[in-house]
């Protein structure tokens, strides 16, 4: 038994935050006084694999592996960056991000075996996932009826809204926590007719709380709720699961664009591709979701054409949505919302290839969807604004850039999107070739003061 406080130690604290076991494996055996063949019997690995891991030839590099360590050793889950609403990066480890394991594992293989059904591939225990979640209080519901699922989408459908009106930051928690309780219903009693509606309003309440948390900035947190959502809607058995999956898919591949991965985007976003050619196909407004993100995609790696035909694709898409059939994760697309998909893509293309054609249509398609966006999308709105912003400095329209800078800032600051703050660093640096201008020389300055 070790002693209370022994993972405290500031050594072993910044070694767990960077899921660097060899030193947290010698503080154990000495205080247990081990052999390495003791605590390799005790974790069921052999001696040379403890001696490998303690000498850095060999570290963990699988998280399956890195909880059986800590159920085995005791490890909180929080010294991890495993408990949710704290990641790794912030406390004594701030600014570290070597430990997370978004960083670090190889995030897309597991994606692919949930999304594919290659259980052999996944290595992931979700059950321990589902775990690191909040503790519920028990429901006592041992069988559940259509009212009670409706009651679950009404839940999500509030929690969209609120995200869109206001941001993540007021309800990411209460989102998550309803997850928790919802979780456990899955092996309630129910008729046939209602499990599979049962997993996919699951699905989509654990995306939607992965969403919110990824606009909270929590992207660890993000990622382990859209694994536990991928892995409820692979169990659902219901033809709507593909689309729910592919709108998952989407989801990831967006955390990817705002982390500057637009390979890994591109990867997520053909195993959406290649979950949509399975024997069900999946709505127009999703597919117009997965367009949107791949033209993005492209446009950050400076192809044009790849760019282009996504953007065709996504319009294409769009055309033949039919209100009253899309799936409910498509029931926000409207055209403000694939303006604003346009236009960012045209952006993002500018931003990498510095041209003014690219530039000044992204500001054509901005404008528009800002002034579409009502009060129901200030999130929207304030995100957009910002790229607004930054296409009119790329178009070489110096005075409006500040002026649409200043009222992205107020739009900012009006909703509750740490994401949104991020974009304020990106105005920041399109903006720094002008800062001769006195204008421009003060917008900058409030946008670091925000951003800070």
């Amino acid at each position: 038994m070790l002693p209370e406080g022994f993972y405290d130690q500031p050594d072993r604290e910044t070694a767990l935050a960077d899921l660097e076991f060899g030193p947290v494996f010698c503080a154990v055996r000495g205080a247990q006084r081990w052999s390495q063949q003791a605590l390799a019997e005790f974790l069921g690995w052999e001696q040379r694999r403890i001696s490998a891991i303690e000498t850095g030839k060999r570290p963990l590099v699988n998280l399956q592996e890195v909880l059986h360590v800590a159920n085995k050793l005791k490890i909180p889950a929080g010294k991890l960056g495993f408990r949710y609403g704290v990641t790794v990066g912030t406390g004594r480890t701030a600014g570290r991000t070597k430990g997370s394991w978004v960083q670090r594992r190889n995030f897309v293989n597991h994606v692919a075996g949930l999304t594919l059904g290659l259980s052999g591939v996944v290595g992931l225990d979700i059950d321990r996932l589902i775990a690191l979640l909040p503790p519920a209080e028990p429901t006592g519901t041992r069988h559940l009826g259509a009212a009670d699922v409706e009651t679950i989408e009404q839940a999500t459908t509030a929690f969209v809204r609120q995200d869109y009106a206001q941001g993540s930051g007021i309800a990411r928690d209460a989102a998550i926590a309803q997850l928790r309780a919802t979780l456990p219903l899955l092996g309630a009693q129910m008729t046939p007719e209602v499990r599979p509606r049962l997993y996919l309003a699951t699905s989509r309440l654990a995306t939607q709380a992965g969403f919110m948390s990824f606009d909270a900035k929590q992207h660890d947190a993000a990622r382990r709720l859209w694994l536990i959502g991928l892995n409820v809607a692979r169990a659902a058995e219901d033809p709507l699961a593909t689309d729910q999956t592919v709108f998952l898919l989407y989801d990831m591949a967006v955390q990817a664009m705002h982390l500057n991965r637009p390979d890994e985007a591109l990867g997520l976003i053909h195993l959406g591709h290649a979950a949509a050619a399975g024997s069900h196909p999946i709505s127009a407004a999703t597919s117009c979701w997965l367009a949107s993100v791949e033209a993005r995609a492209h446009a950050a790696r400076g192809e044009a054409a790849g760019c282009d035909h996504a953007l065709g694709r996504a319009v294409e898409q769009f055309s033949i949505v039919d209100p009253a059939t899309r799936p409910p994760w498509g029931a926000h697309i409207g055209d403000a919302h694939l303006t604003a998909m346009q236009g960012r893509a045209r952006y993002e293309l500018a931003l990498v290839s510095y041209h003014p054609k690219a530039a000044t249509q992204a500001v054509a398609l901005l404008r528009q969807a800002v002034q579409d966006f009502g009060p129901d999308y200030a999130r929207s709105r304030a995100l957009y604004l910002l790229d607004l912003a930054g296409a009119h400095a790329l178009a070489g329209d110096t005075d409006t850039a500040v002026s649409v800078g200043h009222q992205a800032i107020d739009a900012v600051t009006a909703v509750h999107s740490p994401r949104a703050y991020d974009r304020l660093h990106v105005l920041r640096t399109v903006l720094e070739p002008l800062h001769t201008s006195p204008g421009v020389a003060e917008l900058r300055r409030r946008l670091a003061a925000t951003a800070a």
